[in-house]
């Protein structure tokens, strides 16, 4: 039986690099990447969570690039989208001084049912981010996980610090991009707009955090001793038109007190 060399693709008789079909050939499998996508969408439909999702209106034109601050930040009103999470927590972070520990999780959500949610946000997208995919600084709230919470306590939040598209061992079976993997830590809220933290009467009040309207300042009726009152003419007041000796004084009587008690002790041990 004579074996054509030129057209074949068993194994030891491959002569050159474009004799066999390749798996990983994207021009031949589209079909099949449907199929992968079709997969995620359903695992995480299936077995994901709804979540409360605010969009960052960040705009770098109102940002203040020297302190690192946007003092005009604002969230567009949240819209639904389901997403699989694994939610990690109490998770111990070593840091320099010890331990932090601090909520993370770790999301996953379909590309397109992203877009097809947030497409519509005209006032973000139209105007600021040409892409409609997540982004570090969104928020997001686990309102379904957290709706039932013992004391009326409201679900958690979380800001999202990395988004991923790429990794081969998890998301891209075929060289396929089919789903966003969101990183994201416990949100520290302070009061940016947009956000219903602690909102009353829409069921979620039981988080009871110690301020009054003003969100500064010493609570009424507080048993902690009130500090003593500022002195007179506070607004003129300067150190440079201060004695130095009332600055000073203090200090140096502190420095002589420890000077004499340290020759105390040295003398008492000889």
């Amino acid at each position: 039986m004579s074996i054509d060399y030129d057209n074949n693709c068993y194994p030891g008789l491959v002569q050159d690099d474009e004799t066999c079909w390749r798996f990983t050939d994207k021009g031949v499998q589209e079909s099949e990447r449907v199929l992968f996508s079709n997969w995620w969408r359903e695992v995480i439909n299936q077995y994901g969570v709804k979540v409360s999702y605010f969009v960052n209106t960040f705009n770098v034109l109102s940002a203040d690039n020297i302190y690192g601050e946007e003092p005009t930040k604002t969230f567009a009103e949240p819209r639904d989208i389901v997403m699989a999470v694994n939610l990690n927590d109490n998770a111990i972070t070593l840091s320099k001084y010890g331990f932090l520990s601090d909520d993370e999780i770790t999301a996953y959500v379909h590309i397109s049912s992203y877009e097809a949610t947030f497409e519509s946000l005209s006032s973000v997208y139209d105007t600021q981010y040409s892409v409609v995919e997540p982004k570090a600084g969104d928020i997001f709230q686990l309102s379904e996980f957290g709706d039932d919470r013992p004391a009326d306590r409201q679900p958690k939040y979380f800001e999202i610090t990395e988004k991923l598209d790429e990794d081969i061992a998890q998301i891209n079976p075929l060289a396929g991009h089919y789903v966003f993997i969101i990183k994201a830590k416990r949100y520290d809220y302070s009061f940016e707009p947009g956000i219903p933290f602690n909102t009353v009467g829409e069921g979620i009040s039981g988080n009871q955090q110690i301020y009054e309207d003003a969100f500064a300042g010493r609570l009424s009726g507080g048993a902690n001793i009130e500090t003593e009152p500022k002195k007179e003419n506070y607004s003129e007041y300067s150190a440079d038109s201060t004695s130095i000796w009332e600055l000073m004084i203090p200090i140096y009587t502190v420095i002589i007190i420890r000077s004499y008690l340290r020759s105390y002790l040295l003398l008492q041990l000889n």
